[in-house]
């Protein structure tokens, strides 16, 4: 058996042609660049980072952190370790996931953008809906022993509602704002 090997042909070069760099427009400050300070910002070091999660583990009782706790540990983190509060909120977001401890301030997010999508349309919240939207943040996740308070996911509910004139069932036939 013969093989016989072909290499397409050489061709020559083409030379690219020249890119203008782009000029960001200033003057408009949605278009100004982000503060370069941020994206440099200084690595956190690994004792306050150890000390911030043991403070964490010590909050934490019963595997649960309620939003007063939360808020509580975001401005202790912030001063421990001198970030924004964006990357304390993810930082000690991570720190109660591997705990397996129930993050209620992010239960309560998600909460809230299911029942905006339940209700933005006609502003009106049926049993049904009501009832699954308990179900989802109250359940116990994988990974996480227990699900948010169902009074506090009520309570929720009921602020929400009044907060954005949703109407609930009354009665046989009637809609109102409870």
């Amino acid at each position: 058996m013969t093989v016989k090997i072909t290499v397409p042909p050489v061709l020559p070069m083409k030379q690219e042609p020249t890119l203008t760099p782009y000029i960001l427009d200033t003057r408009r400050p949605e278009r100004a660049p982000k503060k370069l300070s941020a994206a440099l910002a200084e690595p956190v070091s690994e004792d306050s980072l150890s000390s911030f999660h043991r403070d964490i583990a010590d909050h934490i009782s019963n595997a649960y952190c309620d939003g007063a706790t939360f808020a509580k540990l975001l401005r202790r983190g912030q001063s421990m370790l001198g970030l924004d509060a964006r990357r304390v909120h993810a930082i000690l977001s991570m720190a109660l996931e591997r705990l397996h401890a129930v993050n209620e301030q992010a239960l309560l997010d998600e909460l809230d953008a299911l029942l905006h999508v339940c209700t933005d349309a006609e502003k009106k919240i049926d049993k049904k809906e009501r009832i699954d939207a308990l179900q989802t943040v109250c359940k116990a996740r994988p990974g996480v022993k227990k699900g948010m308070d169902p009074a506090i996911a009520e309570r929720f509910i009921t602020d929400f509602c009044r907060r954005n004139s949703v109407r609930e069932r009354s009665g046989l036939w009637g809609w109102k704002v409870l």
